[in-house]
């Protein structure tokens, strides 16, 4: 049964918002951002262990630049999320826009079915959201679904109302198993801590051991999908350009680990370079790596 909370939660306060221009939504954002830092402090023994196991060399100082940039994106990224359920197509494609599209042009014309592989990196929302106007594809994403069948409803409308398909995770096999009638393309966010630690693969990823979700790696071996890393560069403030790597278009002759390892090394040099845009409020390396017998 749907609580009266989340009824009102969102429909006199989250939707109302949502059509606020985002400029507005910057404002309660600044002023959020700061709540959650200084007041609320949501995660910060999180973000601070993450951070200062991922960048060994950098100093105190150093790292708490990084955490205070951190959750400036990290709010803003909830209330541009917020605009997400009502955003129209004009002003997504304005705040949207894909650098190298050539490359999964070309795909497309060879007739390839691609997965693009992703991390949780600035707006992936919007990144999504905006793909089904920007690709040849017919475009599909893994999905989870929430626990809260309410919020789960509002998020699902949120990312298909512009095109996007979502394939529930218990859904991957039966979907990747049928007959293919046009050129598809799967995103999948694959940050490392795997459900299950003994069949991860495991690499050195920001200093640390890190086991990672094979899922993306077998599929496109198994049923011969190009494998494309994409991620959404922040541009400036409510604005992003997506950019994709190719990391294989035959994946059968790769080696075991290689999708995945070449994945990982794409990731790491984004948040080297930029690392306030990773999610570090989740608990990445709270896995281990199992002792060999």
């Amino acid at each position: 049964m749907v609580k009266i909370a989340d009824r009102i939660l969102f429909y006199l306060i989250l939707k109302p918002l949502s059509y606020c221009p985002l400029g507005v939504l910057f404002f309660f954002s600044s002023i959020v951002g700061f709540l959650t830092y200084y007041v609320v402090r949501y995660r910060r023994a999180v973000v601070r262990l993450n951070l200062v196991h991922a960048f060994p060399k950098k100093s105190k100082k150093e790292i708490i630049k990084i955490e205070k940039a951190f959750y400036k994106r990290f709010v803003d990224f909830i209330f541009e999320s917020i605009k997400a359920v009502s955003i129209s197509h004009k002003e997504l494609m304005r705040r949207t826009s894909i650098k190298n599209a050539d490359l999964i042009e070309k795909l497309h014309k060879d007739g390839k079915n691609v997965i693009v592989t992703c991390g949780h990196i600035n707006n992936w929302e919007f990144y999504a959201l905006s793909l089904p106007h920007q690709v040849p594809y017919n475009t599909f994403s893994v999905y989870q679904p929430l626990k809260n069948s309410f919020y789960d409803r509002i998020l699902y409308n949120s990312r298909t109302r512009n095109g996007m398909k979502l394939i529930e995770t218990r859904q991957l096999l039966p979907f990747f198993k049928e007959e293919v009638k046009a050129p598809r393309m799967v995103v999948i966010v694959n940050d490392q801590s795997p459900t299950n630690k003994e069949s991860a693969h495991w690499n050195t990823f920001l200093h640390q051991e890190t086991g990672w979700n094979i899922g993306p790696e077998k599929l496109s071996k198994k049923f011969d999908y190009a494998v494309v890393f994409g991620y959404a560069k922040r541009i400036k403030r409510g604005y992003y350009e997506v950019e994709f790597q190719m990391i294989t278009e035959d994946p059968l002759k790769t080696k075991d680990g290689e999708i995945t390892d070449t994945y990982s090394k794409i990731l790491e040099s984004l948040i080297n370079d930029a690392p306030e845009s990773w999610l570090w409020s989740h608990k990445r390396w709270k896995h281990k790596r199992p002792k060999s017998n």
